[in-house]
């Protein structure tokens, strides 16, 4: 599920804490699985949460009948809160025997040491290495011998657009370059009519890191440094696409207002509602919202623009970033009792049939090969995610990572007030960085 959707779930009560060490140190250790109880955290999808509780029982039913053990489910909500569950149960030695990561949190769990190495036999297991997208196990660990997640789905990034939108504003494709995007996008502004050409969600806690990093790379600069030691969130590329994103609210008008305040999901229903021309930064997982909304015939995907605003050509150093390796992962903790369950619940869920189910649901790509060859045979819309998948570009494989993006979460989140306060200054863009880089730096060895 994409990883905006999530939900907050308090299990650090003493009373929960004293189950949790119970049950995930494997309470009853019957061979077929009878009695014992799987501890599962993943992240909470308040796009579906419907569909996601039918979806946690039918896999906790699926589950039962190939094992006899039960599954106990909790979520977290936000990227905060992913990394602080996942400190808490290190810390403690006790909680979820499998943990969802998202892949940029895969280096923050192996930098505790707190995840089991899997094995030759472990990736047996689970439907062995074959089974899987080559690109997200680039991102299963530190280096092939030190693999600690096994991809579970894939969510590459692209645009989606209003091709009515389109139409009416005399626009034949999709944008190639930033400064195309604004142009069209200010062609389909209608503010009186409640109309924009884009769309922000900078209170989201996942979305606006993704941004900046793509703008970043693009005009040549990087995060981190090359050999990871160095923190760079504040140089002048990064100030210019923090800067840039801004801009579509301050300057160039081309965003709602209101949008400030908004996250993942309220840009997502803007757009479903007719009244945005483009989203970036989005996964397939819009496409069960797109297929029962107002523009179910009226949407496409495509690229985002890979050539700085401003510029014709990337400079000599810029990358064509426009997706990372993303998506969710399975990591099974050291201290569980129960890794067999765990390893047999991770070949489930990633099982031809269950992907597919999955897919279905809530719009995230397979990481199963087959079962994602298999969609893309059939829908246009799905195999261009799959070409993007391709060529995407894994992030560095920092224990940093994690951190970094809750930091520039809560850059995004005061520079979205200050401009729905009429305070914003792109003066006050650096210091905040500053400050940012100077946390992370502190995180880096």
């Amino acid at each position: 599920m994409k990883a905006t959707h999530r939900r907050a779930c308090h299990w650090l009560s003493s009373l929960m804490l004293l189950t949790l060490i119970l049950a995930a140190c494997g309470g009853n250790t019957s061979s077929n699985g009878t009695g014992q109880t799987l501890h599962v955290l993943i992240g909470y999808n308040t796009t579906y949460p419907t569909q996601q509780k039918q979806w946690m029982q039918q896999i906790g039913s699926d589950f039962q009948k190939a094992t006899g053990a039960t599954i106990a489910w909790d979520t977290y909500s936000s990227s905060n809160e992913e990394q602080t569950k996942l400190q808490n149960a290190i810390v403690t030695g006790s909680g979820p025997d499998v943990f969802s990561l998202g892949t940029t949190f895969v280096p923050t769990a192996q930098a505790t040491k707190g995840f089991a190495t899997l094995s030759d036999q472990d990736w047996k297991q689970v439907g062995g290495k074959d089974r899987f997208f080559k690109q997200q196990l680039s991102m299963s660990g530190i280096s092939p011998s030190q693999q600690i997640a096994i991809p579970w789905v894939m969510r590459p990034f692209a645009m989606v657009y209003n091709k009515e939108l389109f139409q009416k504003a005399g626009i034949s494709a999709p944008p190639t370059t930033w400064t195309e995007f604004v142009q069209d996008a200010q062609k389909m502004t209608n503010s009186s009519a409640g109309i924009y050409g884009a769309e922000m969600d900078p209170s989201d806690s996942f979305d606006p890191w993704k941004i900046w990093w793509m703008f970043t790379e693009q005009m040549g600069g990087h995060f981190l440094s090359q050999d990871l030691k160095t923190a760079q969130l504040n140089t002048p590329q990064a100030v210019d696409a923090v800067k840039f994103w801004f801009d579509w609210a301050n300057n160039y008008k081309i965003v709602d207002p209101n949008s400030m305040a908004w996250k993942a999901g309220d840009a997502t229903q803007a757009f479903a509602n007719g009244k945005v021309g483009m989203l970036i930064m989005v996964t397939s997982t819009l496409t069960p919202t797109m297929q029962k909304s107002s523009v179910a015939d009226k949407y496409a995907f495509a690229p985002m623009p890979t050539i700085p605003y401003g510029m014709q050509q990337r400079p000599a150093n810029g990358v064509p970033a426009s997706t990372i390796v993303s998506g969710d992962m399975l990591a099974v903790a050291d201290y569980s009792n129960v890794k067999d369950l765990a390893y047999k619940f991770i070949n489930l869920v990633t099982d031809e049939a269950h992907q597919l189910e999955w897919t279905k649901t809530f719009g995230d790509l397979p990481t199963n090969v087959a079962a994602a060859n298999s969609l893309a045979s059939k829908d246009p819309q799905t195999a261009a995610f799959i070409q993007a998948e391709q060529g995407a570009s894994p992030t560095p494989f920092s224990g940093a990572w994690g951190p970094l993006e809750v930091s520039l979460a809560g850059v995004s989140s005061k520079l979205a007030n200050e401009v729905a306060t009429k305070h914003y200054d792109p003066s006050h863009i650096k210091p905040l960085l500053d400050q940012a880089n100077q946390q992370i730096q502190g995180q880096l060895h």
